[in-house]
């Protein structure tokens, strides 16, 4: 007969915080790291393909940032929470893509037709009009400073409290705040022509 797994069924999992996930693997448990993963895959991807725009780079990145969590494990005290920690991981390995991908081609990058979220399934006007809406988004994202473009995503796209965007940008709240104005009032500039133009059709 085979030995049960300690690991509880994925459905039964919401309950076992990452503190306990963490303290698992840092005892040998390697399942646990599977249970991390399925927990916070879909928002690290989102984030990472929201910065880079690009399907394909954005999935060799959230691969590459769950190797690095595992392989540094070890070194999570618990001074943050996970989410914080793997956060941090993910930006620093983004924003290292990101600079490689700006040299290497000089052009803004549209996001592609597959959604990394949900979809339901819309009519052709709606899927080509949301296509169209991600493209200036992404493009207008793509041409904001890192700095803010990092916390418009963080906070707006990923709704992360601003606390928490201030520890993990290890900055104060009130330059969270003030960033996120300036980053806000630049992506409303960038976009202002479109969405006018837009109503101005109708």
């Amino acid at each position: 007969m085979a030995q049960q797994s300690n690991i509880p069924d994925p459905m039964a999992s919401d309950s076992i915080s990452d503190a306990d996930y963490v303290r698992r693997l840092q005892r040998g448990e390697t399942e646990a790291f599977e249970m991390l993963v399925r927990r916070h895959e879909k928002t690290i991807f989102n984030l990472v393909y929201r910065m880079l725009g690009d399907y394909d780079e954005a999935a060799e990145v959230s691969q590459e940032v769950f190797l690095s969590a595992y392989r540094a494990i070890g070194q999570f005290r618990g001074d943050a929470n996970f989410s914080t920690w793997l956060y941090r991981i993910a930006l620093n390995h983004t924003s290292t893509r990101r600079k490689t991908l700006i040299r290497r081609q000089q052009r803004n990058v549209a996001i592609e037709d597959t959604e990394p979220v949900r979809d339901l399934q819309p009519g052709p006007a709606e899927t080509m009009e949301k296509k169209e809406i991600r493209e200036r988004v992404q493009r207008a994202l793509n041409n904001l400073e890192p700095d803010d473009a990092t916390v418009i995503l963080l906070r707006d796209l990923q709704d992360i409290p601003y606390e928490e965007v201030a520890r993990l940008l290890e900055i104060p709240v009130g330059t969270v705040k003030s960033r996120l104005h300036r980053a806000r009032q630049a992506l409303k500039s960038q976009l202002a022509s479109y969405f006018y133009a837009g109503r101005k059709a109708v």
